[in-house]
């Protein structure tokens, strides 16, 4: 069989390449945020894993837990201010684009 000779042109795989989505810097409100979550993980593995903050489920129905005022302010906390920071930013984001159209 004769061999098939290959075109150099068509080898070139960097000019079929569009811009990369990588390329594009991320908001600095989402690496806040993704960094923000990461730390919370660290806080919530370290606190609640037995064998790492020595917590464990009797100790909390013993009455050893935290008070109900602490639990409560935990659970705002950690659930109404990162809620309220998603709203801003997808606010911030949708004004962005607004200005940009």
């Amino acid at each position: 069989m004769a061999e098939q000779q290959l075109d150099p042109q068509l080898d070139d795989l960097r000019q079929f390449d569009s811009p990369k989505e990588s390329e594009n810097k991320l908001p600095v409100g989402w690496l806040i945020l993704f960094f923000g979550l990461i730390a919370w993980g660290a806080w919530y593995l370290w606190t609640f894993t037995p064998g790492l903050g020595g917590w464990s489920q009797a100790q909390d129905l013993e009455g050893g837990g935290a008070p109900m005022g602490l639990n409560l302010l935990a659970t705002i906390a950690f659930t109404a201010i990162p809620a309220t920071a998603a709203v801003v930013l997808v606010l911030a984001q949708r004004r962005k684009g607004k200005r940009q159209a």
